[in-house]
C-alpha cells in the first residue's frame, strides 16, 4: 500500500512537470494584422492573425507541397490542421484544431480558421505561432484505410504524415 502511494505521488509529480513543445517546428512571432507564411514538410501555411474581441483569430490557406507526396495520392481520408501559440522556448500555451471530411487533394489549398482565447496567451511576453497537421492519403475517394495491426498487402496504398508538438 505504501509503495502504491509513493508511486502515485511520483506519477502526479511527473505529469505536472510535462508540457507540449513546438521548439522543433518553424515558428513566427505572433504579430496581429500581418500576412506571413510558415512552411512545414508537406504544407505551407499562409495566414493572418487578428485580435477579435477576446480571442486571436488566425485565418488563411494551407497549400500542399505536392512535390514530396506520392504521385498516386489524391484523396484525404483524414485531414487535421492545428495552430499552436508558444513562448520563445516552444512551450505551448494554447492551441486549436480543424478537422476536414473526406476530400480530394486540391493544389489550390485548404482554407482554415482558428480561434485562440486571449486569456490563454500571456500578455507580458513575446509569443509565437506555428502549425501542425495529421493526414492520411489514398488513391480513391472512399477506400478503407487498413488498421495499424493489418499489413499493407498492396490492396490499398496509404500515405500518412504528421508534424506537431512533442511532450517534454
Amino acid at each position: 500500500m505504501k509503495k502504491s502511494l509513493i508511486f502515485l505521488c511520483f506519477l502526479i509529480l511527473l505529469t505536472g512537470c510535462s508540457h507540449l513543445s513546438v521548439k522543433h517546428l518553424p515558428r513566427n512571432q505572433l504579430l496581429p494584422n500581418q500576412t506571413d507564411v510558415i512552411s512545414l514538410d508537406f504544407w505551407n501555411f499562409q495566414y493572418m492573425a487578428r485580435m477579435e474581441g477576446d480571442r486571436y483569430s488566425v485565418t488563411g490557406k494551407a497549400l500542399p507541397n505536392t512535390t514530396v507526396w506520392p504521385g498516386w495520392a489524391e484523396w484525404f481520408q483524414d485531414l487535421d490542421f492545428f495552430a499552436y501559440i508558444s513562448d520563445e522556448q516552444g512551450v505551448v500555451f494554447a492551441r486549436d484544431h480543424n478537422s476536414y471530411l473526406v476530400r480530394r487533394m486540391d493544389p489550390k489549398g485548404v482554407d482554415f480558421s482558428f480561434a485562440i482565447p486571449l486569456k490563454a496567451v500571456p500578455s507580458d511576453k513575446d509569443v509565437f505561432l506555428t502549425f501542425g497537421y495529421r493526414m492520411r492519403l489514398t488513391q480513391g475517394e472512399f477506400q478503407a484505410v487498413p488498421r495499424r495491426e493489418e499489413s499493407l498487402s498492396g490492396e490499398v496504398d496509404v500515405f500518412s504524415a504528421q508534424q506537431g508538438p512533442v511532450p517534454r
